[in-house]
């Protein structure tokens, strides 16, 4: 063919806009990996073409071809890489722009004389013989299919296989946007199906942990308004008593079972932002179907109250029969701050005694509302969360969200792809248990007032920045496409794993030595490079294996 094209092998971190140069972006050559593992990198690809574009196809070549799955990695738009007030200099870009994200797996690509990515996964065995394994990535164009371009990685297969993740990890799981997008009855055949889908893919994400709706969560609501009800438990009063059915909670207890969810995290007792109310509740009432608790109830009233002392122990009973006692957790309201705190300490005492057998969790930020005792398991924004750590709080988890740009780790989508990764290192070298961010697969307006349209819109229509409300992109088959954003946070999990393989292996000091090898690593303090990241998974990769 008359036309040049130009192909380069580089990290699964790289990010590469439309306008970029091949050039600057270091080529990879090599790398390592586990048993059980998920080896992720990139292509980028060019063409000098004479006019419009050329159709191409992409082959991988090798041992591990059959193991390997390749997408595309499509451009989005993106109108708010951060808060116009926040955020640092350590952005790819802080203005609007088309950016690289939605991962469309195909092998077909439409090559034009801009710089496009390919991106590949490898899924190892815990099988397959330890060695070194070239992966040949060709590009075939033209009428005759013929090779243009060809690039080769050789990846080495240790003998040491990855564990499985031990702390918890959750993103919230919004049940009512999956109806709402694909127009499906909640809790309908069709509705089951597609959440079905998109909680294979969550476990696969890393996550082992889900937000459970024995109601419907009191997240992200407008005062007054109201979210479509999701709610697992039916609730039935007459003449003041309450009964309750669990046939949809069991239903999602064992799809939870069969698609790797080990833990249940309780929808919050009280709303959101100050625990002044109770959420949404929808029973049968002396014969009719209706809202028996919302915005309208005072938190501790006594009518709510005795409430959820009747439901509480009827749901704790029944998750134990299903098969998860000791394997789930409750919140009181989220985010409690310094104006609502009385607020929250009585909505907590109200039903503590309930509820203590089980770890009690929420997102804070300021340490003093731990001294004294308000959230004794405190859920902590990374951007607070050293004191906690430096002080030795015990089961401590971190979170990130909307506000978090500014010297810590997130995952928005227009930050270097090692500013979400590093948060393997961090969560390891910190002994954090848990990891939880509030947005798996929101597709909704800001505090849910409308749909959008997340291919177009992915900031809650100028709510959040690009990245933090979902991972995964909403396809037409009621099956999600994965992003690129979501990749690397699965990669920081995937790395997370390699550390406690390479703990078992030459202890835990060994690997912290590896971790801080060029310098400290907290939450608001780590190298700010692509290449220690690789470094360091190469590393521990080969204390795992013994090399």
């Amino acid at each position: 063919m008359d036309n040049t094209f130009r192909l380069k092998l580089v990290s699964g971190m790289t990010k590469a806009q439309l306008e970029d140069k091949m050039l600057p972006f270091p080529a990879l050559k090599s790398a390592t990996t586990l048993k059980g593992d998920n080896f992720y990198f990139a292509a980028l690809a060019t063409v000098d073409a004479t006019h419009g574009g050329i159709n191409a196809y992409i082959n991988v070549e090798g041992d591990l071809a059959p193991y390997v799955t390749t997408y595309v990695v499509e451009h989005v738009p993106v109108r708010m890489p951060t808060y116009n007030d926040r955020g640092d200099d350590d952005f790819i870009s802080h203005k609007p722009c088309l950016f690289p994200n939605l991962m469309r797996p195909t092998n077909r690509i439409y090559l034009i004389d801009l710089l496009h990515e390919i991106y590949f996964e490898v899924a190892t065995p815990k099988d397959l013989a330890p060695g070194s394994y070239p992966i040949d990535v060709v590009l075939r164009a033209g009428e005759e299919n013929e090779e243009v371009a060809r690039e080769t990685l050789t990846l080495e297969v240790l003998d040491a296989e990855l564990p499985a993740l031990d702390i918890s990890c959750t993103q919230w799981f919004h049940y009512d946007c999956l109806a709402d997008y694909y127009g499906v009855e909640v809790f309908s055949e069709r509705h089951w199906e597609i959440v079905e889908n998109f909680m294979t893919t969550y476990v696969a994400h890393g996550m082992n942990t889900i937000l459970t709706p024995i109601f419907t969560p009191p997240l992200d609501t407008v005062i007054g308004g109201e979210r479509p009800t999701v709610q697992l438990v039916d609730v039935t009063r007459e003449n003041g008593k309450y009964t309750f059915g669990f046939e949809k909670l069991e239903r999602f207890c064992a799809l939870c079972k069969k698609v790797g969810i080990t833990d249940l995290e309780i929808a919050h007792f009280f709303t959101q932002w100050g625990a002044a109310h109770a959420p949404k509740i929808m029973a049968t009432d002396n014969g009719t179907y209706r809202r028996i608790f919302g915005w309208e109830t005072e938190a501790t009233g006594e009518e709510y109250v005795g409430f959820l002392h009747a439901l509480i122990p009827a749901v704790k009973a029944k998750l134990d029969d299903l098969g998860f006692k000791d394997h789930y957790f409750f919140h009181i309201s989220d985010e409690p701050s310094q104006r609502n705190l009385e607020n929250y300490a009585a909505a907590k005492a109200a039903i503590f005694d309930l509820i203590c057998d089980h770890p009690v969790r929420d997102a804070l930020s300021k340490f003093d509302f731990y001294e004294q005792g308000i959230v004794n398991k405190p859920i902590v924004s990374v951007n607070h969360a050293d004191v906690f750590v430096e002080n030795g709080v015990p089961d401590l988890w971190t979170y990130y969200c909307c506000s978090q740009s500014e010297g810590c780790t997130n995952r928005f989508y227009t930050m270097p792809g090692y500013r979400t990764r590093v948060l393997g290192a961090q969560l390891y070298k910190t002994g954090a248990t848990g990891f939880l961010q509030w947005g798996y697969n929101f597709y909704y307006s800001r505090i849910s007032q409308y749909l959008i349209n997340p291919f177009l819109i992915n900031d809650g229509d100028f709510a959040y920045p690009a990245g933090d409300a979902f991972i995964v992109y909403p396809g037409m088959d009621g099956k999600p496409i994965l992003s690129l954003h979501g990749l690397l946070f699965k990669q920081a999990l995937l790395d997370l794993r390699a550390m406690k393989a390479a703990e078992q292996r030459v202890g835990r000091e060994a690997v912290l030595a590896a971790v801080e090898a060029e310098g400290k690593i907290d939450y608001m303090h780590y190298p700010r490079s692509e290449a220690y990241i690789l470094k360091l998974r190469d590393t521990v990769n080969r204390m795992a294996a013994g090399k």
